[in-house]
Parts: structure tokens; sequence; C-alpha cells
């Protein structure tokens, strides 16, 4: 999908990295023409694959049961869509890289060309395609967050963007995600301070408003001097400032849930507990409505040892005795149980008229590929929950043929259509990615 940079894009990229803000509201005036906002999306990612058996539930549609590395997750099994075998074909079709074309694929679908000399291509993901159509009205328009620690990149050259991002807002364009609970909580809540207090508080905001007050002035002063297309183009450019504007004087901290930040110095396991509840706040205060978590990177080498599971994770999977297999189903075991964690909490946290936020909001659960000692792209086993009323997560699941498994691109094209997004925006006609051409039968209502 084509993207043309302007200086509206430009000015929204600097404004988040020189005055540490937000992704902001876009065209918030037609989406609140909308009889209803759309549900939230949540993108949960796990690294280095699932093993099917441990993973994917089994039993009549209406009755599932999930195995027993993943009983964290049977509380919501009448929330459920599974995905039984689903092939990333971008990836298949990738140059080596397994786990750089594994997560830097899935959620966009598009065939990586070359990942020679760190170059980045890639195109736009499902959740920022979504962002772009639906233009949210928030103050944040997507979030990116992980548990993780920046670790190795790939082989071959690749570039650690493919392995640490499953947001992609066009070609070339990762979103790079914030792995600190108590810094994701300053963007939400502390009002684009970094931090401080009182008249230092004061003054950072004074600050920023004197920046947006000088390139204000500056873009007046050309007006006079510009054609019809640069005025077009200048006239972007104020609706980026207004934007700027509009995010530095919003309040985050008027949210009732009277939010608690993170405290210092979490291990690991702590710092994913605190990003679920940051997610439940980001939901609850309204502040986003697209949100992806990655509970760890992909080619994650880490080292569960809290769960007596030495030994890196990437190694773990790839195991070469029952040791090491024993030790991967605890990992797994372990980081399935923290996905339950959080669908409790969603559940557990009132929606509007007497739903929860689990059903106001469609979780994507998805491994960067199938079981992992094959890299296998040809059988991902993605999940679906919540999403009542829009998606047909009740309790069902979806198995394929695992010799002729469909694109896993077609489950974004059914995304796609829950949220009434229509038109192609893949490759050579494709509705998404490179071969996602037509919604998969029973996953929207």
């Amino acid at each position: 999908m084509p993207h043309r940079t302007t200086r509206r894009r430009l000015l929204l990229g600097a404004g988040a990295a020189c005055l540490a803000l937000p992704a902001l509201e876009l065209f918030s005036a037609r989406t609140a023409r909308a009889a209803a906002p759309p549900p939230r999306l949540l993108v949960y990612y796990f690294p280095n694959g699932r093993r099917p058996e441990w993973w994917v539930p089994t039993g009549p549609n209406g009755a599932l049961t999930f195995p027993a590395q993943a009983a964290a997750l049977q509380p919501f099994a009448g929330q459920t869509l599974a995905f039984h075998n689903l092939s990333n074909n971008a990836a298949i079709n990738s140059p080596g890289a397994a786990h750089a074309m594994g997560t830097g694929t899935v959620m966009t679908g598009s065939t990586i060309s070359t990942v020679a000399g760190g170059k980045i291509e890639n195109n736009v993901s499902l959740d920022q395609l979504l962002v772009q159509q639906l233009a949210p009205a928030t103050r944040f328009a997507s979030l990116q967050w992980s548990a993780g620690e920046p670790g190795p990149c790939d082989v071959g050259g690749s570039s650690c963007a493919y392995t640490q991002s499953i947001s992609w807002t066009g070609p070339a364009a990762p979103l790079v995600a914030t792995i600190d609970p108590r810094a994701a909580f300053e963007r939400l809540f502390g009002g684009g301070v970094d931090g401080l207090e009182g008249d230092a508080a004061a003054l950072r905001r004074v600050t920023k408003q004197s920046v947006i007050d000088a390139v204000r002035d500056d873009a007046r002063a050309l007006q006079s001097t510009l054609g019809n297309a640069d005025k077009k183009t200048l006239e972007d450019y104020f609706d980026a400032l207004r934007d700027l504007e509009r995010s530095l004087d919003g309040s985050a901290a008027e949210c009732a849930a009277e939010p608690v930040p993170p405290v210092p110095g979490l291990d690991y396991p702590g710092r994913v507990a605190a990003f679920h509840e940051l997610i439940r706040l980001a939901f609850l205060c309204d502040q986003t409505r697209f949100l992806s978590f990655m509970i760890e990177f992909g080619l994650s080498g880490r080292s569960h040892d809290f769960l007596s599971a030495p030994g890196g994770h990437h190694a773990l999977s790839h195991y070469g005795d029952q040791s090491a297999k024993d030790r991967l189903e605890k990992v797994e075991t372990w980081q399935t149980s923290q996905l339950g964690a959080l669908l409790t909490i969603l559940k557990n946290t009132p929606g509007s008229e007497g739903a929860t936020m689990l059903d106001e909001t469609i979780v994507l659960a998805i491994p960067s590929m199938g079981e992992g000692s094959s890299h296998d792209h040809a059988h991902n086993c993605p999940i679906l929950f919540g999403g009542a009323g829009v998606i047909a997560a009740d309790g069902r699941r979806l198995s394929f043929p695992p010799e002729s498994p469909p694109p896993l691109t077609n489950l974004h094209v059914s995304l796609l259509q829950a949220y009434g997004v229509q038109g192609a925006f893949g490759a050579g006609g494709a509705i998404f990615g490179d071969d996602g051409v037509a919604p998969i039968d029973g996953v929207v209502l």
C-alpha cells in the first residue's frame, strides 16, 4: 500500500520524537459520527512459535477443551475462536532469517525480498491499517508495548526491526515497542512531562507549547509565498499542530481509575504483570483502542530460571532431548498462563451497558509461527477471544487440512471485514498482504 510522505506525517513523527508525544487523533469528526466505536483490538504476540498440542483446544464446537499446558485459557473457552493450520506464506517466501521473517510478517503478510545489509522492507500491518482507515478519536491512535529486552538480530544481516516490531505503518516503517512499564505509564498519565512534578512539570509543558508556537509562526510566514499544492500541505501542517496542542492540553489523569505507576526495578514476570495492568488502564481510560503487546521479542533467548527452566527460549524451542523439551513446555505453559491472566483482567473490568471489557475487545493471540523446532510457518494457530456481537468467538475451532492450509492473511481480511473496512490494500490487488483474498467463513457475525 503506497504512503506519501507529507509535512504532516513528518511533523507527527517529529512530535513523537522531540516532544515525547503519542500518535495523535486524526479526522476525529468522522469517527465521532459513527453510531458506536469499533471494538478495541489487542494483539498479544508469542515468540519462537507455539506447539499446537500444547495450545490448540479440541472437542466439539461449544464445548472446547484446552490442553493442560493451556489450562489457564479454559475459563474463556466460551469466548474463543481458535484456528488450526493457517499458512504464513509471506514468511515462507521470504529469505532465511526464519524468526525475523515469522515475526516481521505475521501481522503484515508481506514478503520480504532481502535482508542483506540490514535492509528494511515490509508493508502496513493489520492493526495500523485499521488505525489509518478508522482514524480513532483517542489520544493515542495506537500503542506498542513489550516486556522483552533487545537481543541479537536474526541471521543474514537481518534488521532487528523484524524481530522487535509487529506493528508497521507502511513500507520500512516499524513502530518501536516501549519496553519499560514506567515509561509507558508516563506517556499515558504523566502529561508528557517525563516524570517531572510541580514547577518543573509546569515548565516542561510551557517549553513544549513554546516549540509549537515557534513552528506555527514559521509556517505562517511561508503562507503568502506558496502555490495551491503547498498551501494544502500547509493546511495539513496546521492540522498536525492542532493535534499536538490537543494532546498536550488533554489530561489523562482525569480518568476515574486512579492509576498508580509501576514500581521501579521489576523483574521480568513483574514487568509482564505491570503491562497487563497498563493495558487495562489504557482501554479503561480510552487512551487508545488499538494496542499490540509482545510478551517477548522474536528470537527470544530469555532464560526462564524462575520457572526452573534454564536455557535460552530459542534454544529450547529446538530441543535436542527430553529435558530441553520439558523446559520448553514450562515456558510455553507460563506464557499461556500470562495471556489467561490478562483475559481475566479484561473480563473482570466492566464495560458499557452490562458488558465486560473483554466483550468489547477483540484479542488476537498470535505466535510467530507454528512449532518452533522446524520453523513451521505453514501451520500457525492463532486464537481470537472476546469481540461479542462482532466475531463468532463463541467456543469454536476452525481446522484446515494440514496439506493445504489457507493463508494466514485471510484471517486478517476477516478482521478487516469485522471492522467494516473495505478495499484492496495488498499486493497485486489483494485485499491484504500478498495473498489475503477472502475472509474465512465463520469468523464475522
